[in-house]
């Protein structure tokens, strides 16, 4: 009876040390494979609004997350405008380990007839934030092609901001 006790003491330890090996294994690789991000929103958005001043005035920001990985990925934002304002949009992608496309299209991806009013890819590659003022007041397609990469994952997020002044 009593080495009956002893056995599974020793069992119970061998147990309660194999679990909290596994646990540790789990948690180290979690941890190790867990995607880098890059993105600081906060700062992002409050860049973009002081590159609103002067003249406009602030109307919204929207964070776009976006991830790196072996494929390349695409996201599109419809954004309406009202006739009679005029709008500028700030875009900063400074939190992004490389460089996300940017571009204003007239329509939808999907459209045969789109037309491109915009494009980061006419500025330096080391330029992170850019403004754009639509010059008619319509709906307009934003469009970020993240390319792919051959490192590990990882995350990002590009700021667009929109400001607007009545009149001309």
């Amino acid at each position: 009876m009593i080495n009956q006790g002893i056995k599974n003491h020793k069992m119970n330890k061998y147990f309660l040390f194999a679990f909290a090996l596994l646990a540790f294994v789990i948690i180290s690789f979690k941890q190790t494979h867990e995607p880098s991000d890059f993105c600081n929103s906060v700062e992002g958005k409050q860049k973009c609004k002081d590159a609103l001043k002067p003249g406009f005035q602030y109307d919204a920001t929207k964070v776009t997350k976006v991830t790196f990985s072996t494929k390349k990925d695409f996201k599109e934002l419809e954004v309406p405008l009202y006739i009679g304002e005029k709008y500028r949009f700030v875009f900063n992608s400074e939190g992004n380990p490389q460089p996300v496309d940017i571009e204003v299209y007239d329509n939808k991806f999907e459209s045969r007839k789109r037309k491109l009013l915009f494009s980061s890819r006419d500025f330096p590659v080391e330029q992170r934030e850019f403004i754009f003022e639509p010059v008619r007041a319509k709906k307009v397609f934003i469009d970020y092609a993240v390319p792919p990469t051959t490192d590990s994952t990882k995350k990002g997020c590009v700021v667009f901001a929109i400001g607007y002044k009545i009149g001309k």
